[in-house]
């Protein structure tokens, strides 16, 4: 299983600034060291389980909040996710969306040879 620390560390950010936090206030609160919250916000550094406790505590919020969605995609989900997006979809909606899709991928295969 793969964790997206990168998930998490934006994750705690955005609540951090939701509340209008320095990272130092947020340090402070959690009871860790500043360089250790500015690296796990930026994904460099794994936070330990107690951690991620303290600074969930610090910001009002559940461990849940703070790991929703962080294990790293495979096939598997990412066709889960599209089955959920069409859910509901007639299906002229869905060829519609697959329309605007295949444009998309056309336009970023042109870009990329731009580059």
């Amino acid at each position: 299983m793969n964790i997206d620390y990168n998930a998490i560390g934006l994750r705690i950010r955005k609540l951090r600034c939701q509340k209008l936090w320095t990272q130092e206030k947020l340090a402070e609160k959690a009871d860790i060291a500043p360089d250790y919250l500015c690296r796990i916000e930026l994904g460099k550094k794994r936070p330990s389980l107690r951690s991620i406790l303290l600074i969930a505590e610090a910001l009002d919020t559940t461990v849940d909040d703070l790991l929703i969605d962080v294990q790293k995609k495979n096939i598997h989900s990412v066709e889960s996710e599209a089955n959920f997006l069409f859910a509901g979809c007639t299906e002229k909606q869905k060829l519609f969306v697959m329309a605007i899709c295949q444009n998309i991928k056309e336009e970023m295969i042109k870009y990329d040879k731009i580059k």
